[in-house]
């Protein structure tokens, strides 16, 4: 499954940047994100509670920030599992300035899910799926 999108913020791209690496920040962004501790730089262990349709339940999550380009872009990967199955994602990150208080943070990925929940019909899970990026993205823009 492919997510992709843009989504503006009202901050400089150098704040976004840091929100992007702040443990809280993603914690407060990250939907159901029950706690976020990092295991080591640039690792994370996450407990994650989803409640929406065939993705409900929790998870327990590894997410990395891979290939950085301070303050420019990065890869994030991230696996999820639960007894209904697992969810795994990798994509790329990017930051561009629109102007010193504006940022447009873009990202490209791919998702893929697998045990009960690859059941689902694959257009209801894209639709889920984006669902959680995009308002991961409009949180984090609230938090910078």
């Amino acid at each position: 499954m492919e997510v992709q999108g843009e989504v503006k913020v009202k901050a400089g791209k150098e704040a976004v940047w840091k929100a992007l690496n702040d443990p809280d920040v993603l914690k407060k962004a990250t939907p159901g994100c029950n706690s976020i501790t990092e295991t080591e730089p640039d690792t994370y262990k996450a407990d994650i509670t989803i409640g929406i349709a065939a993705v409900r339940g929790s998870y327990e999550a590894e997410i990395k920030i891979l290939d950085k380009d301070e303050p420019e872009n990065y890869r994030l990967v991230m696996k999820a599992n639960s007894p209904a199955g697992f969810i795994e994602g990798d994509a790329r990150v990017e930051l561009q300035a629109e102007s010193d208080s504006i940022t447009i943070i873009k990202y490209d990925g791919t998702a893929q899910v697998g045990g009960l929940i690859a059941g689902v019909g694959q257009r209801i899970l894209s639709g889920i799926g984006k669902m959680i990026v995009k308002d991961f993205f409009k949180k984090l823009a609230k938090e910078v």
